[in-house]
């Protein structure tokens, strides 16, 4: 999917919105294979048009509540240490099947609730919950985009006088 298209399909379930199109800023193709090494991870599918699309500035579209892509709080390393520990958690209960398909967290809402992507399935786009209050995970059957909608028709309705068009977030290049 196109940058316009990206763009136009989070924007349909909020329109009135308004966004920024001139701070909406994504990661080139040579990045995007440098956040994969760095990450092991494969980037495909629907992350793939996020990343390369609106992946460092959504313009508006997006909080940084949602999307931990966006805090600025969060450097590189601060993403990488992020991740790591995540895995650890999956590891230290046994869901080995999931770190097999090297999972990518991109959302973590209420300090307990992570929402990834498995990133080296073949359904790459299939959206996973985990709840760490209950050590479970649960398929959502939402995919990356219709969770990410889903989002902006929630998160960003609710948190909108917290959002600005300025939000950057970082997940390549070490300052």
């Amino acid at each position: 999917m196109n940058k316009q298209a990206q763009i136009c399909c989070f924007h349909s379930i909020y329109p009135e919105l308004f966004i920024n199109y001139n701070k909406i800023n994504g990661y080139s193709i040579d990045e995007i294979k440098k956040i994969e090494k760095l990450y092991d991870i494969e980037i495909k599918g629907q992350l793939y048009d996020f990343l390369i699309s609106l992946g460092r500035c959504s313009g508006g579209l997006f909080s940084d509540n949602a999307l931990i892509f966006y805090r600025g709080n969060m450097a590189v390393r601060s993403h990488i240490f992020f991740q790591h520990s995540f895995c650890e958690e999956l590891f230290n209960l046994q869901y080995y099947d999931f770190l097999k398909e090297r999972p990518f967290v991109f959302s973590f809402e209420n300090e307990t609730q992570y929402f990834f992507v498995l990133t080296k399935n073949d359904n790459s786009d299939l959206v996973y919950h985990y709840d760490e209050n209950q050590e479970i995970i649960i398929p959502t059957g939402l995919t990356f985009n219709e969770h990410l909608r889903n989002l902006v028709n929630t998160d960003t309705r609710m948190c909108i006088e917290n959002i600005t068009d300025d939000l950057i977030g970082e997940l390549i290049v070490i300052k």
